[in-house]
C-alpha cells in the first residue's frame, strides 16, 4: 500500500444531511470518500473495490450497520478492513454488541470533528501497520534464516524441526528449542491447520513484546511453517484507541461544568434503577432541586460566581449521597437526584433536610459571596408513578409547589390532595374557563438581532384561577388537546391576539404576531375558511401572522396537513417550524414545505456553553440561510448566548434575557420604553423583563 496516497474510505449513512456533512468532512481531511444511503449498496461497492476503512451508521434501511459489518467479516478477505460504527445510541451495551460483530471502533453521534480526525488517524495507522506486516510475512517467508521475524518449522506432532536466529531467544523464554515441543498456543495453531486447513492467527507475549503467529500450507512431508511478526506497536495503538473511546463515552455522560452526571446519564440510569428497586421490592425517590434566586445571584456577582455556585451545590449533594445513589445536572441551576433502596417514603423528609442543611453550611464555610438555599420536590416509585416520564412529571409538580410556598423548602408529591394533580378537577375548571372566556393571551417580544428592535411577539396562553394562581401551560395545554378543547382554546387566544395587534398597529408599531398551530386545529375542515374570515375582519395584514408548527408534531408527514400548510402560504400567511432540532426533520422535508422561518429548539440554546452545542446551532443557522429562511433562537436567557448568536448570523432572538411574556398593557408599556438600541439591553434595567417567582415557565407548548 502506497504510504503517500490518501486512503479510500467507504461510508454508509441514510440521513441526507448527515451524509453530506460526513462526506464533506472526509474530503476536507484529505481522504477519498465514497458514500451510500444503505448497507446493501455500500456492501456491493465494497466487494468490488475493497477499501481499507468503512464508516457506517448503525440504523439504516435494507441492511443496517451491524449486519453490514458481519457480512464484510464473513468475506474472509486477504487484507484487513477497519470498520467504524456511528450511532446516536451511546452506551457500553451497544459498544459490546458492536465489538462482538467485528466492529473496530464505535463513535457516538453527533461527533466532534477533532475527535473524528484523531480516530481516523489511529485507524489509518493500524491499517497501514497491519498491511505492512502481512506484506512482510509474504515477502520474508522465502528467506526464513535471514528473516528479522520469528520463523519456526514443526512436524505434525508439534516438534520443532527448525528455528531461525530471531526465534531462538523466544524459544528460550518459552522453555523450548529445536527438537522440543511448540508452546501450547502455537500447538493449537498447528492442529487447526492440519485438521481443518484453516489459516488462523494467535498472539503471544514475551518480554513486553507481542507477536502474532500464522501458518503456511502443509508441505508434502506434513511439516508446517509458523511465521510471526512483532505487533507491539499496533497493540499499543489499539490500546490508546480503546482508552480514548472509553474517555469519550465517560465525557458524553458527564456534565462539563460540574463533573457530575448529565441529562444523558440520568436518562440511562433512571430506568435501570427503577428495575433494580422493583426486583428488590423497595422504593426509589426522584428528587428535583433548584438553586433559589440563582438568576439574581448570577446578575449580581457574574457568571463566574454563578458557575462556582452550581459546582459547589452539585459536589456537596454528590458527596452526601450513598454510592449507589446518583445526582445529575438537568440543566442551568436544576439538578436531579435518584435516591434508591428506600424501605418507606417517610425517610425522604429527613434526607431532604440533611441535604439542604449541608449545602447551607458548606456554602457559609466557603468563599462564596451569598447564602445558598434550595427548593426541592420529590415523587416516589412505585407509589406515585410507575414510568420514568410520569415520575419526573410528579416530582416537577412537587418542586413547583415548593417554589410557590416561598422556596428554601422541600415538598413531596401528594397525589389527589393537590388540586393541580387532579386532572378531572382541572378539566372541569378549564371547561368553565373556556366557556367564560377567561383565558388570557400574553406576549413575549421577539427581537431583531441585527436592527436591535422588537420585531414581533409570540402569543402564549395564560390561565389564572383565583385560588390556584397561574396554571402552568404544560398542565392545561396537553389536557385541552386530549379532551378536544384545543381548537376552542386556540380560537380564543387568536381572537385576543388580533385585537391586541390592532391596538399596536394604531400606535405605529411594526410587529409580527407568532401563534402556535395544533394538529387538530389544522385538520379541522373549516379551519382555513374561518381563519381567512377572522383575520380579514380584524384588519391585520396576513403577512404579519406567523403560524408555528412544532417539529415533533406528526402533522409534517400528514398529507392533508401538508396541503393545508401550502394553502396557508399561498394565502399570504407565514409559517414557522418551531422547536427545530428537537425531532428528526430532514433537510429535504424542511426544503419541501413552504416554511418562512426556523425556530431553534431552546434545549439546543442551553447547550451552547459547550463547543459541540455551538456547532449544532451554527449548522442550523447556516442551513436556514441556505434555504432562505429566517432563523429565530428561543429560550435565550444569558448575554453570552445573545453575543454568540449574533456572531453566528442569527436573525431574531426571543427569551427571558429580553423579556418574560407580558400582558397586553404591559407589552405596550414595554414597547414605549424601547429606543432604537445599538447594544443589547441588560435585564436589570427593565424589572418587568426578569423572571419572577411564581411566573409560569414555558416548556415548549406556546399557545
Amino acid at each position: 500500500m502506497d504510504a503517500a496516497k490518501p486512503l479510500t474510505i467507504l461510508y454508509a449513512e441514510d440521513d441526507a444531511v448527515s451524509s453530506r456533512i460526513l462526506g464533506k468532512t472526509l474530503q476536507q481531511l484529505g481522504y477519498e470518500a465514497h458514500g451510500f444511503v444503505n448497507g446493501q449498496l455500500a456492501l456491493d461497492w465494497f466487494i468490488q473495490n475493497q477499501p481499507p476503512i468503512i464508516i457506517s451508521d448503525w440504523m439504516m434501511p435494507v441492511l443496517d450497520g451491524l449486519a453490514f459489518c458481519e457480512r464484510v467479516r464473513g468475506l474472509n478477505l486477504p487484507h484487513y478492513t477497519y470498520f467504524m460504527m456511528l450511532t446516536a445510541n451511546a452506551g457500553q451495551a451497544n459498544y459490546r454488541k458492536a465489538m462482538d460483530s467485528g466492529v473496530d471502533d464505535f463513535l457516538a453521534k453527533p461527533f466532534r470533528r477533532d475527535d473524528f480526525y484523531i480516530r481516523l488517524r489511529v485507524a489509518e495507522r493500524i491499517v497501514r501497520q497491519r498491511w505492512e506486516a502481512e506484506a512482510k510475512i509474504k515477502s520474508l517467508a522465502r528467506f526464513p534464516s535471514d528473516n528479522p521475524n520469528p520463523v519456526l518449522q514443526a512436524n505434525g506432532q508439534g516438534l520443532i524441526l527448525y528455528a531461525n536466529r530471531t526465534s531462538m531467544p523466544l524459544l528460550e523464554k518459552w522453555n523450548s528449542g529445536v527438537g522440543g515441543r511448540l508452546p501450547v498456543q502455537l500447538h493449537a495453531l498447528l492442529d487447526s491447520r492440519l485438521k481443518t486447513g484453516a489459516s488462523l492467527e494467535t498472539e503471544l507475549g514475551c518480554d513486553e513484546r507481542i507477536y502474532s503467529f500464522g501458518t503456511t500450507s502443509v508441505s508434502d512431508s506434513g511439516d508446517v511453517y509458523l511465521y510471526g511478526h512483532d505487533i507491539t506497536a499496533r497493540k499499543k495503538a489499539e490500546a490508546e484507541l480503546i482508552a480514548m473511546r472509553n474517555q469519550a463515552v465517560a465525557q458524553s455522560l458527564q456534565d462539563a461544568l460540574t463533573g457530575i452526571g448529565n441529562r444523558v446519564l440520568f436518562q440511562q440510569r433512571l430506568p435501570q434503577m427503577l428495575e433494580e428497586v422493583q426486583t428488590k421490592g423497595r422504593k426509589l425517590a426522584l428528587l428535583l432541586v433548584d438553586i433559589d434566586n440563582f438568576k439574581d445571584l448570577n446578575d449580581s456577582y457574574g457568571h463566574k460566581v454563578g458557575d462556582q455556585v452550581i459546582m459547589h451545590v452539585g459536589h456537596t449533594l454528590r458527596d452526601r449521597l450513598k454510592v449507589k445513589d446518583c445526582v445529575c445536572r438537568w440543566g442551568g441551576d436544576e439538578l436531579v437526584l435518584m435516591i434508591t433502596d428506600l424501605p418507606t417514603r417517610e425517610m425522604m423528609g429527613p434526607i431532604c433536610v440533611r441535604l439542604c442543611d449541608a449545602v447551607k453550611r458548606s456554602a457559609a464555610e466557603s468563599e462564596l459571596p451569598a447564602c445558598i438555599t434550595l427548593s426541592m420536590g420529590f415523587a416516589i416509585y412505585p407509589d406515585d408513578a410507575e414510568t420514568p416520564e410520569a415520575l419526573m412529571q410528579k416530582a416537577d409538580q412537587a418542586l413547583y409547589q415548593a417554589k410557590a410556598d416561598g422556596r428554601d423548602c422541600w415538598r413531596e408529591y401528594k397525589g389527589g390532595n393537590q388540586a393541580l394533580a387532579d386532572s378531572q378537577n382541572l378539566f372541569q375548571r378549564l371547561t368553565v374557563a373556556l366557556h367564560d372566556e377567561r383565558l388570557q393571551a400574553h406576549f413575549q417580544p421577539v427581537w431583531d438581532a441585527i436592527g436591535q428592535r422588537v420585531a414581533g411577539v409570540e402569543a402564549l396562553a395564560r390561565w389564572h384561577e383565583p385560588d390556584l394562581g397561574f396554571i402552568p401551560p404544560d398542565q392545561f395545554i396537553p389536557l385541552a388537546e386530549s379532551k378536544g378543547h384545543i381548537v376552542q382554546l386556540s380560537r380564543q387566544i387568536l381572537d385576543r391576539s388580533l385585537a391586541a395587534m390592532q391596538a399596536w398597529i394604531k400606535q405605529g408599531y411594526d410587529l409580527s404576531l407568532s401563534v402556535n398551530l395544533s394538529k387538530r386545529q389544522l385538520l379541522e375542515e373549516k379551519f382555513l375558511h374561518d381563519l381567512r374570515r377572522l383575520v380579514d375582519a380584524s384588519g391585520v395584514q396576513r403577512h404579519r401572522l406567523i403560524f408555528e408548527v412544532t417539529e415533533r408534531q406528526s402533522i409534517l408527514g400528514h398529507a392533508i396537513g401538508r396541503q393545508r400548510l401550502e394553502e396557508m402560504a399561498k394565502d399570504g400567511f407565514r409559517l414557522s417550524l418551531d422547536d427545530f432540532g428537537s425531532g428528526y426533520s430532514s433537510f429535504d422535508l424542511v426544503s419541501e414545505l413552504p416554511f418562512h422561518e426556523l425556530k431553534i429548539y431552546s434545549g439546543l440554546i442551553k447547550k451552547m456553553h459547550a463547543k459541540q452545542g455551538r456547532r449544532i446551532v451554527q449548522a442550523i443557522v447556516e442551513m436556514g440561510q441556505t434555504l432562505g429562511l429566517s432563523v429565530v433562537a428561543e429560550g435565550v436567557e444569558e448575554e453570552d448566548q445573545v453575543r454568540m448568536l449574533r456572531d453566528m448570523g442569527i436573525h431574531k432572538i426571543q427569551g427571558y434575557y429580553y423579556s418574560k411574556p407580558l400582558a397586553p398593557d404591559d407589552l405596550m408599556a414595554y414597547l414605549a420604553r424601547q429606543p432604537k438600541r445599538t447594544v443589547s439591553p441588560p435585564v436589570a434595567d427593565d424589572p418587568s423583563s426578569a423572571r419572577q417567582a411564581g411566573d409560569p415557565k414555558d416548556t415548549g407548548i406556546s399557545y
